[in-house]
Order: structure tokens, then sequence, then C-alpha cells
């Protein structure tokens, strides 16, 4: 009867297969002591032979800032609507369109985006009110710590944000201002 043919009773392939998984094992092992001493020390890496960048951006002067902004209040009443009609009253899909915008405290993009086009938006719609408590109290998130507070505090309304009524006030675009009323309900378990 013929022998298997892996049939190893002097055990040499083993011996032979140890050594390479042991000799494997050292040669990763070095490996990862190097790569770890390597982020670990502190050198500097040398400098790349890009040539530096030339910026092609240079200061505005002032009378051009003022020229800028003409240039931009132009094209904001340019296409802007024409009736005087508050955008409110406007028959929805019958007449000139009407531009909407939504406004979040909690972003300064918001802001800045409001304020760059402001004199483009017919409504507002700030999201300040909240109401979060199963009573129905109206409440706002405040800016700097970021808590509710009660909008009616005995008897008395307290400001939601002091930004954007201040600045609306000053620029006077013919915009209304309809603010969210946000709702949430507990999840009820049946």
């Amino acid at each position: 009867m013929a022998e298997p043919v892996f049939y190893d009773p002097q055990r040499a392939r083993w011996k032979r297969l140890r050594r390479l998984v042991d000799a494997l094992v050292l040669a990763i092992s070095a490996l990862v002591i190097f790569f770890v001493y390597t982020t670990l020390r502190d050198e500097r890496l040398p400098e790349l032979l890009f040539s530096p960048q030339k910026r092609a951006f240079k200061a505005l002067k002032e009378s051009e800032k003022e020229k800028a902004r003409d240039r931009q209040k132009k094209l904001a009443n340019r296409s802007h609507r024409k009736s005087k009609l508050p955008a409110s009253e406007v028959k929805l899909n019958q007449e000139e369109g009407i531009r909407a915008a939504f406004y979040v405290p909690w972003d300064a993009a918001s802001f800045s985006s409001l304020r760059d086009y402001a004199r483009q938006i017919d409504l507002l719609y700030p999201d300040w009110l909240h109401v979060l408590t199963a009573d129905g109290r109206l409440q706002a998130v405040d800016d700097q710590t970021n808590k509710p507070f009660d909008v009616v505090q005995n008897n008395h309304v307290r400001s939601v944000d002091d930004r954007v009524m201040p600045f609306l006030k000053t620029e006077d675009p013919a915009m209304e201002v309809f603010p969210m009323v946000n709702g949430w309900e507990k999840s009820r378990t049946f």
C-alpha cells in the first residue's frame, strides 16, 4: 500500500514552516516598531521644491468698496419685484413672484446671507419660536448659552433675537417677517 502524499513522520516540513512563520512575525513586528518610532519622533519634514504661489488679490480702496456696494444695490433693485403691495397681499401664482427666505439664529452663514440679500427678500421666516413642552409654553433659544427660555415671562415679552430686527430697521427693506413656530410632540406609547 502506498503512503499518503503529505505524510511526514519526521515533521521536517513543520520545522521549515515554523521558521518561516517566526521570520514573518519578526519582520512585521520590526516594521510596526519602525513606523511607530518614526511617527512619534519629532522631526521636521523637508520643504517641497515648489515655487511659491503669487496671490493675485489686493485690498480694495474705500472708493472701490462704495462702487461695489452701489453695483450690488442696483442689481438687487433690478431683480426685485415691481409692485408696491406688501408680499403677504400678493395673490399667489397670479401676479409677480415673491421671494421668501428662512433664517436660523444658530448659523452665522444665515445672518450673512440675510445681510447680502435683504433687498431681494419679500418674506422672512425666522426660526425663533419653539413649543418644546407639553403645556404649550412658547420658548426661544438663547444665542450665548444655547438654552431655551420662556418668551413670555411675567406678562412681559422677551426679545428672541437682537440682530435681525435692528438690522432690518436700519436697512429698511420692504420685507415682512413671519416667525415660524416649531412644535414638538412627545411620542406616545400604546
